[in-house]
Formats: C-alpha cells, structure tokens, sequence
C-alpha cells in the first residue's frame, strides 16, 4: 500500500502544474482552498474520482490516511481539472476546451 502511495504522489509531483489558481464566475479559487469552498464558487463538478490514497507518517507513526480526488470542473470555455488530498486543493490544470 505504501508503494501504491508513494507512486501516486511522485506522478502528481511530476505532471505539476503551473497554474495555481481558477476563476470560477465572479470567485477565485487556488491552492489551498477547501472542496466546500471550491463547490461553492464553481458548482457541482462534471466528474468526481477517488485517484489514490496518502498515508501520513511522522516519526515512523501513523497520523491519517487522507483521499486524493480528482474533479473536472466546467469554467468558461474550459475544463479544469482540480486535485484535492484530503480537504484541500492542491493543484489546478486545464484541462481542455469545452465544445
């Protein structure tokens, strides 16, 4: 599991974005926010994916196991997709142009 974990974390350090924050109507959402916030500002996501898991240690003791999502939001004439570990965004990427 911690291999699986691990994994996980290093292909979304790796495909980073630049882009740290999203307009969503007249609100901005960035790194950092909440998923109720983000819910709020953009509305109901056009798709939800639990991607992965962390599990959290320090001192070699077990703190929490917190869920990676994936939403892909609509915005203007865009997809966006967001990350969020746990409760709080952690990247913002577009994703496409909205047809």
């Amino acid at each position: 599991m911690k291999k699986i974990a691990l994994m996980v974390v290093m292909f979304l350090i790796l495909t980073h974005s630049t882009s740290f924050a999203l307009r969503c109507g007249s609100s901005l959402v960035k790194i950092g926010d909440l998923k109720q916030e983000v819910l709020v500002a953009c509305g109901t996501p056009v798709s939800k994916e639990v991607i992965g898991y962390i599990d959290q240690e320090k001192n070699g003791d077990r703190i929490r196991v917190m869920k990676i999502e994936a939403w892909i939001i609509a915005s203007g004439t865009f997809y966006y997709s967001l990350t969020f570990e746990g409760n709080e965004l952690v990247t913002v990427e577009q994703a496409g142009r909205i047809k």
